[in-house]
């Protein structure tokens, strides 16, 4: 695997929840974030929770060379994945994947700039579960809603005026809302995606902001698809200009992952 190939080549463990799109959309929007904000030419300190095979992660380490990355993942057979991606696309220098359970206890690090998340949207004993066990841990929250879990260790993670940045299903809202504003994560931007023109956005990408106050500017909706373009996923300029990685051969083949 080589940088030019990503996201293609990638390992995941089997049973594991696939990345798919959420994941390069996720990426695209930490690096724009951090490149409009003048972040991006210096060093700076990003972090993901729950950073599976470390698609999002990697992504941004590829965009920003001088960003250090630290990856935080339950699952060590996730852990010993991304490790191996990182080192496939000559990342593992400043690229780091640890073992650590965000809901328990966070490794010591330094503070950081920004933090990026993809956490479980479904809530404890919703829809049907699961028979592999690192598939179910993706999907939804073992005892309690993940939203809250996951704001809250970004906000101790984060230094002050640190950002957050994560992606959750538009229904969602009201929830990520809620649990921004628990752990004191001032929300500043959404960003809607839309599978095609007219329809209603399915996805949110969300920046917050340690330290301020929720005044959230409400972005046009990005359009991903095309109308009428035959079989299979056809991506708008718009979305080729936010994630260049939609045109490798392979993301198209995960643009849903493993939904809930």
């Amino acid at each position: 695997m080589n940088a030019p190939r990503f996201p293609r080549g990638l390992v995941q463990p089997e049973g594991a929840y696939r990345f798919g799109l959420e994941a390069l959309l996720l990426a695209a929007f930490a690096v724009r974030t951090l490149r409009r904000r003048r972040r991006a030419h210096g060093e700076c300190a990003v972090a993901e929770l729950g950073s599976g095979c470390g698609a999002a992660l990697l992504g941004v380490a590829l965009q920003l060379p001088r960003a250090m990355c630290l990856g935080l993942e339950r699952e060590a057979a996730l852990v010993a994945a991304a490790r191996a991606n990182a080192e496939a696309l000559g990342l593992s220098g400043r690229v780091r994947f640890l073992v650590a359970d965000v809901g328990v206890r966070l490794p010591e690090t330094g503070p950081q700039d920004m933090v990026l998340a993809n956490p479980p949207w479904g809530l404890p004993d919703s829809g049907r579960r699961s028979p592999s066990a690192l598939r179910e841990g993706a999907l939804r929250g073992e005892v309690q809603d993940a939203f809250p879990v996951f704001c809250a260790a970004a906000a101790r993670l984060l230094r002050h005026k640190g950002l957050f940045c994560c992606i959750v299903p538009a229904s969602a809202l009201t929830r990520i809302c809620a649990a921004l504003e628990g752990a004191r994560l001032g929300l500043r931007r959404i960003l809607p995606l839309r599978p095609h023109s007219g329809e209603s956005a399915h996805r949110l990408l969300l920046l917050a902001q340690k330290g301020a106050s929720a005044e959230p500017e409400l972005c046009a909706p990005l359009t991903l698809h095309r109308r009428g373009a035959g079989s299979g996923p056809a991506w708008t300029r718009a979305a080729l200009a936010f994630c260049p990685w939609l045109a490798v051969q392979d993301a198209a083949a995960t643009l849903h992952g493993d939904a809930p």
